[in-house]
């Protein structure tokens, strides 16, 4: 079964209308890359194999395409991205990725993601042809919080990217799409703002969507498309004040009507009532948050930040909705 993505290794390299280089020299692969992305370590496996270097590029609004071989085994060495993420798919052969704690046996049918505050060391075996995506750190988080309807902290991929499932077969077809478009000139193109934009958006949507991430709890919840204003009302305010104290009537107020309407209303569309729902997006706002934990923050501070007044409640009321403590997801990180 081949993945979404070998066939765009049937062409003589993608994006090969937007050569940037082409060399045998290993310091000037190396400038030429770190000009494109940060600066890096690289490292032949051996002077026996023959390097042979080349990248094609197309840079877009807040993301660009490449394609890039080495032709020889190589180690590189970045260190942390800080400004993007990179994620990485060969379309020959292999690559071993280890980004923070986490390391990816990468293949045309497993992809690897660069989380960008994270160390990442990389060796491309002799013969490796990769694709790559390249997105700005803040459009990506951007689109975290249009979608979420609330701040996120940081948002931070499991590695390990999967092609062959269905949602990962999917985002990786669209992906194959966007390659074909820029090397057609219908995308990536001057005089295409509008049109650049919607399909870069569209495609980080879908990477968040299929790619589980530390935004994830709060992207799970999705409110009605064609909802009544007074329901739109409430959302806006739940989701703009879920960090302070609102009571049932605060909410129903702020939509001008009664708590029993709004009540109906709630549970009509997700089950519940509103006061649930806003305990139920503290909740997830406080998955996302220990899921990226950084330093010294205790589960408590946590809770606090999460909008969670008593630590006891929280912690009872948190393993009820994820099956698992607190503290266990810390244990269990998966992202990086």
């Amino acid at each position: 079964m081949l993945s979404p993505m070998e066939t765009l290794a049937d062409r003589r390299s993608p994006l090969d209308r937007f050569r940037c280089f082409e060399t045998r020299d290993v310091d000037e692969a190396r400038q030429i890359v770190a000009a494109h992305f940060c600066s890096h370590r690289l490292d032949r496996g051996s002077i026996q194999d023959c390097f042979d270097a080349c990248q094609n590029r197309v840079a877009g609004q807040h993301l660009s395409l490449n394609y890039i071989r080495y032709g020889a085994d190589v180690t590189i060495e970045p260190g942390e991205l800080t400004d993007f993420y990179l994620i990485q798919i060969p379309i020959r052969g292999a690559a071993d990725v280890s980004n923070g704690c986490r390391s990816v046996a990468s293949t045309p049918r497993r992809a690897s993601i660069l989380n960008p505050d994270r160390h990442t060391k990389m060796r491309w075996h002799a013969g490796c042809e990769q694709i790559l995506l390249q997105v700005e750190t803040g459009f990506l988080r951007e689109v975290a919080e249009r979608m979420a309807g609330v701040p996120v902290d940081r948002v931070r991929f499991a590695p390990d990217f999967d092609l062959l499932g269905p949602k990962g077969a999917a985002w990786a077809a669209k992906l194959r799409g966007i390659f074909g478009a820029a090397q057609d000139g219908l995308a990536f193109a001057a005089g295409q703002d509008g049109h650049q934009r919607i399909l870069e958006e569209a495609l980080v949507v879908a990477l968040l969507e299929s790619q589980a991430n530390t935004a994830s709890p709060l992207l799970e919840r999705r409110d009605p498309v064609a909802a009544p204003a007074v329901l739109k009302r409430a959302l806006h305010l739940i989701g703009g004040h879920f960090l302070d104290d609102l009571s049932l009537l605060d909410i129903s107020s702020h939509a001008r009507t009664s708590p029993r309407t709004l009540q109906i209303l709630f549970k009509r569309e997700f089950g519940s009532g509103p006061v649930h729902y806003l305990h139920d997006l503290r909740l997830a706002y406080a998955r996302h948050l220990l899921q990226v934990r950084d330093g010294n923050r205790s589960i408590a501070d946590i809770a606090e930040a999460s909008g969670h007044r008593h630590f006891g409640r929280f912690s009872v009321a948190y393993k009820k909705r994820f099956g698992e403590s607190p503290r266990e997801t810390l244990r269990g990180q998966t992202f990086g």
